[in-house]
């Protein structure tokens, strides 16, 4: 908005709006806004008051200026430093500052703090529609100002990821935390050097953001090759979003780079399981983190092979084929599902090298977990005695795009060992064979280890 009653400064007004609509479209991190620092409007001065009458509000109010508010329109800024040395009977609009940026609630905070800075200003109106909302002031802005981010990837680091979680913890919300690690990042640098790794990273920090949304997702640069992401989404919805951001960062091409790009997640949270005292909320944090990096871990030690291509891209937003993926070495033959009356049997036929897989399941008739049941029994074979693959739950999505989805995720256990899996394929022409196909997407990385020891 630009109103008629402030001279904006035109040149910089256009700048900083080509820049705030350049961060969205590379969605800079978090695009905090001055939404939350907003400070209600409570008092103002219109163009008549005089100085005198101007000063004693801000002291009363505390104070470093106010709007100068006349006929529903922001006439400009008075602050106090302008008022020093003059006449108490002055009036407000030989004072007043008129040449302004205009702030909306959704204006980013970066650029607010960048142009007072650059204009020495200390104060601008805050401004919806036509109707004044509050100020902003330098010293809602200090925190903003001083927050370390990390110059490559122009994330912040974690103290950042902790400081939202604790405070939507304290709002009474729920959060997931997804800690992800790059595999056998140590090596790529060692092949292709260090500068082609730092873009790797730059790529990854792009992709996070890109697939994530600043409303409800906080992303950050752990250290090394780290990366964490806390969000206000269900658990399921978290799992879902770590499998889809894994088979991304797996599609990531740099020019003649051939080693393929890889990582390990694992997530916490999303449960509450009791009533929590606000002495425990970075406790909590804390304690999400530690399990999230334990299972990424895991994930590591389930199966260190990177991953293989897939059959889907799954944004939580969105979802987009990708390019046809690599043969599998485990192929889906036939699915079948009959029903009679209130039960079904379904029956699934798998090839694995050149072994032929055979599942079956009877029960209910509910097809999605009949036919998953029936693949996980056909896996049975492949899977090493100590392991326990479980299914928790298939269900459907769709896309923005249209698509409907089959989601799958499965427990593994072994040992101490346990790790939620996801997987995802598209509902094409045949959606029984789908639900298999999510199935084998879900053990995409351990099935290289079953079938090693086939």
């Amino acid at each position: 908005m630009n109103p008629k009653s402030l001279r904006v400064l035109e040149g910089d007004y256009i700048v900083i709006a080509e820049r705030a609509e350049r961060l969205k479209g590379e969605r800079e991190p978090f695009m905090r806004t001055i939404q939350q620092l907003i400070q209600p409007i409570r008092v103002w001065v219109n163009p008549d008051h005089t100085a005198e009458t101007a000063l004693v509000l801000m002291r009363g109010h505390r104070l470093q200026g106010l709007p100068v508010y006349e006929s529903g329109q922001v006439q400009g800024i008075v602050e106090a430093e302008r008022l020093l040395g003059v006449d108490p009977q002055t009036p407000v609009r030989e004072v007043m500052t008129t040449d302004l940026m205009v702030a909306t609630p959704q204006t980013p905070l970066r650029i607010v703090a960048e142009w007072m800075q650059r204009h020495r200003q200390s104060m601008l109106p805050v401004i919806e529609g036509d109707r004044l909302v509050g100020v902003i002031s330098v010293y809602d802005l200090l925190s903003e100002i001083g927050r370390s981010y990390d110059p490559m990837t122009g994330l912040p680091w974690s103290d950042y990821l902790r400081e939202w979680s604790i405070e939507r913890l304290a709002e009474g919300n729920e959060i997931t935390v997804i800690f992800f690690d790059l595999d056998n990042f140590g090596v790529f640098n060692k092949r292709y050097g260090h500068l082609v790794g730092d873009e790797v990273l730059r790529r990854v920090a792009q992709l996070m953001l890109s697939e994530t949304d600043p409303q409800t997702d906080v992303v950050c640069r752990w250290g090394g090759d780290e990366f964490a992401i806390a969000t206000l989404r269900r658990r399921e919805e978290a799992g879902l979003l770590a499998h889809h951001l894994s088979r991304q960062i797996a599609g990531i091409q740099l020019p003649d780079v051939e080693l393929s790009i890889s990582v390990s997640y694992g997530y916490q949270g999303g449960k509450r399981t009791r009533e929590r005292e606000q002495v425990h909320y970075a406790a909590t944090v804390d304690n999400l983190v530690n399990l999230a990096s334990q299972e990424c871990l895991m994930m590591k030690g389930v199966a260190p092979r990177a991953l293989q291509g897939g059959q889907l891209a799954l944004p939580i937003q969105a979802v987009v084929e990708t390019a046809p993926p690599p043969e599998r070495r485990i192929k889906i033959q036939s699915v079948s599902y009959e029903r009679e009356g209130r039960r079904a049997k379904a029956r699934v036929y798998l090839q694995a090298e050149s072994r032929v897989l055979e599942g079956a399941a009877e029960g209910e008739a509910q097809p999605q977990r009949l036919i998953a049941e029936a693949t996980l029994n056909a896996l049975r074979p492949l899977t090493p005695p100590q392991v326990q693959v479980n299914l928790l739950q298939v269900m459907e999505s769709t896309g923005e795009t249209g698509h409907a989805i089959v989601n799958a995720i499965l427990l593994w256990e072994s040992g101490e060992t346990r790790q939620e899996l996801v997987g995802s394929a598209l509902m094409r022409e045949d959606p029984n064979r789908a639900v298999a196909a999510a199935l084998l997407d879900a053990l995409n990385r351990p099935l290289g280890r079953m079938l090693d020891n086939v």
